[in-house]
C-alpha cells in the first residue's frame, strides 16, 4: 500500500512542473523515499524503491576528459546512472534540468521506456530541497496510514481485543464489500532470516508488479509470511498474485494460499486459519491453493467443538495408536491408498512398492486391530473421514 510514483506525479506536477519523459508504464511503482546524488558510486546505497533526484553537477567533469559529441556524454553519463538506479531497485529518476544538463538525449528516454523506468525532468528554477521535502512528508504521511492499517489487520486476526474498526475508517477498506486472506511462504534460505529485507522486497519489487490497485489490497509480514489482506475483487488479486509469483527470482518456488471471502471483517481470524490450513494442507509449490478447493475439509472445518471430530477418530481409528509408531505410520499409508483405490490390492501394492502379500497382511492386521470389514461400504466411509480428521488435526496443532 506505498505511496505509488503516480500518485507523487499527480500532486507534485503543477506546483513543481515536473514533466514525464519516459517509462509511463513504471508510475505504478512503490517509492520509500527521495534520494538526491550526483554520484553514481553511491547508488549501491539505496534499499529499493527510492525516487532519485539529481542536477548532473558531474557533467561538465566528463565532458572535460571525455573525447566524445556533448551528446553522446550526456548519453553515457545518464545511461550509467540509470543503469545504477535499476540495477538497486530505485522506482524513477527526476532530473534538475538548465543548469548543467539541458536536454535529455532521445536514446536516453528511448532506453528508460524500453525499461520501463519513469524518467521526470524539472526546470533549474525549482530547488530540489522543495521538492524533496514535499515528497518526503507525502510519503511519510502515506507510511504512518500504511503502518495503522498492518496494526489494525494484525489485530483483527491475531489479537481481538486490541482490534478498533474506527481505525480504517480513513482507509480504502472502510467501504469493502468483501474481505479475503491469502499467504506467502517467505524463503528464509533466500532472506537469511532478516524479515525486514524480506518485507522491503515484497512492498518495493514485489508488490507494484502485480497489475492490481495497490489501495485495494494491504500486505504484513508475520511468523515467516506474507499476509495480504484483500478488498473485493479477490479473483483478480488471485490470478496476479499466482503470476507474479511464479515468476519471481526469490518467491517462484513458495507455497501460496487464499481463503474464502466474507463480508464481515470480523472474521478475518477465521478468513486467515482457512488460508493457514490450506496451505499446510496443500503439496504444491508455486502454485495457488485455494480454499474452495479443499473439499471435505471445508465441512471439518466448520466443525466448532473439535472434540467432536477428536472422538470420531479414537472411535474409528484410535486403537491402531497402540501399535509401534513406526508400523503405526505403515498401516495408515497402506489404509489411506487402499481406501484411495478403491480397495485394489494390486495397485496399493504398486504404488506403495511394497509386496503383494504384504499389503494382505497389514490389511488383515488393521480389521484384526480395528474390529471391521473392510469390503463394507459403510465402514470405508468412516475410516476415510477418519484419516481426513487426523491430517487436520494434525495440521491444526502445527498453525
Amino acid at each position: 500500500m506505498a505511496l505509488s510514483l503516480s500518485t507523487i506525479f499527480k500532486f507534485s506536477e503543477t506546483p513543481f512542473k515536473l514533466k514525464i519523459l519516459a517509462g509511463k508504464e513504471g508510475l505504478f511503482k512503490s517509492v520509500s523515499w527521495v534520494y538526491y546524488t550526483e554520484d553514481p558510486t553511491t547508488i549501491s546505497f539505496i534499499r529499493g524503491g527510492e525516487l532519485a533526484v539529481t542536477t548532473c553537477l558531474n557533467l561538465e567533469r566528463k565532458k572535460i576528459n571525455e573525447d566524445l559529441s556533448p551528446e553522446e556524454i550526456t548519453a553515457s553519463y545518464l545511461m550509467e546512472f540509470i543503469d545504477c538506479f535499476i540495477r538497486h531497485n530505485a522506482s524513477g529518476l527526476i532530473i534538475n534540468i538548465g543548469k548543467y544538463i539541458q536536454t535529455i538525449p532521445e536514446s536516453v528516454i528511448n532506453y528508460c521506456n524500453e525499461k520501463n523506468f519513469p524518467l521526470f525532468s524539472m526546470p533549474w528554477e525549482i530547488h530540489t530541497i522543495d521538492l524533496m521535502q514535499d515528497i518526503g512528508n507525502m510519503i511519510a504521511f502515506d507510511n504512518q496510514n500504511c503502518i495503522t492499517i498492518e496494526k489494525t489487520f494484525y489485530y483483527a486476526i491475531f489479537e481481538k481485543s486490541k482490534f478498533d474498526v474506527v481505525q480504517l475508517e480513513d482507509s480504502s477498506f472502510h467501504n469493502a464489500k468483501t474481505f479475503t486472506v491469502a499467504l506467502m511462504e517467505i524463503p528464509e534460505k533466500v532472506f537469511n532470516e532478516d524479515m525486514e529485507q524480506a518485507k522491503r522486497y515484497i512492498q518495493y519489487t514485489f508488490n507494484p508488479k502485480m497489475n492490481y490497485l495497490q489501495k485495494t489490497f494491504c500486505s504484513f509480514v508475520h511468523n515467516h509470511k506474507v499476509i495480504y489482506i484483500i478488498k473485493d475483487a479477490s479473483d483478480i488479486f488471485a490470478k496476479e498474485f499466482e503470476r507474479i509469483a511464479k515468476s519471481d527470482r526469490y518467491f517462484n518456488d513458495s507455497r501460496l494460499s487464499i481463503s474464502d471471502s466474507s463480508d464481515d471483517i470480523s472474521e478475518l481470524e477465521e478468513l486467515y486459519k482457512h488460508a493457514e490450513l490450506t496451505m499446510k494442507l496443500g503439496k504444491s509449490s508455486g502454485e495457488l491453493l485455494r480454499y474452495e478447493n479443499l473439499g471435505i475439509y471445508k465441512i471439518l472445518l466448520e466443525v466448532k467443538n473439535k472434540k467432536i471430530l477428536e472422538q470420531f477418530y479414537q472411535d474409528t481409528l484410535g486403537k491402531i495408536e497402540e501399535l509401534e509408531p513406526a508400523k503405526m505410520e505403515d498401516y495408515l499409508q497402506t489404509l489411506s491408498l487402499f481406501l484411495k483405490l478403491g480397495g485394489n490390492v494390486h495397485a496399493v501394492s504398486e504404488e506403495n512398492n511394497t509386496h503383494r502379500n504384504t499389503v494382505l497382511y497389514r490389511l488383515q492386521r488393521l480389521e484384526e486391530v480395528l474390529d471391521i470389514d473392510l469390503q463394507d461400504g459403510i465402514t470405508r466411509t468412516f475410516l476415510q473421514i477418519a484419516l481426513y480428521i487426523r491430517t487436520l488435526v494434525k495440521n491444526s496443532a502445527n498453525a
